[in-house]
């Protein structure tokens, strides 16, 4: 069963505001004419080592930690930044709150009054294998939704 994170649905709600219509894709991108046309990068050693450091954090969350988002509005190249902070932590699960607003730079200051939406009505539960997929972008994810950092007090 194909699981989308629960970051999906508040995302494309806000890309809905902030997008425009789908357009088309488009004529003038490459094609490869055969797989070496395309090489595959490897992943680096400093990426493996931040995958396993995010992942490490998500499996020990703290209250306090703001989780960093990143994700690509429909029909633009642009990145933008969705923060979570972490409020309560149980022993499987992490309930978080949402930032109001999303941030085009991911090391927005998060510690403004009312950064983020802290009533009852916002708050997100995870688990924490929920939360390990978002280390990866989930297939069919038009947003390209993944968590970058956790930012711990």
């Amino acid at each position: 069963m194909l699981h989308l994170p629960r970051f999906l649905p508040l995302l494309l709600a806000g890309a809905a505001l902030v997008g425009g219509c789908n357009s088309a894709p488009s004529a003038e991108q490459p094609t490869a004419t055969t797989p070496e046309a395309q090489p595959t990068a490897a992943p680096t050693a400093a990426a493996a080592s931040a995958d396993t450091t995010l992942s490490a954090q998500l499996q020990n969350p703290k209250v306090g930690d703001v989780y960093v988002v990143q994700f690509q509005p429909r029909n633009t190249t642009e990145r933008r930044y969705y923060f979570y902070q972490v409020f309560a932590v149980r022993p499987d699960e992490v309930d978080l709150y949402p930032a109001r607003q999303e941030s085009t730079d991911p090391q927005a200051d998060t510690s403004a009054p009312q950064f983020f939406a802290t009533t009852a009505s916002n708050v997100m539960t995870y688990t924490r294998a929920e939360a390990r997929e978002l280390l990866q972008e989930q297939p069919g994810d038009v947003l390209h939704t993944r968590l970058i950092a956790v930012r711990r007090p």
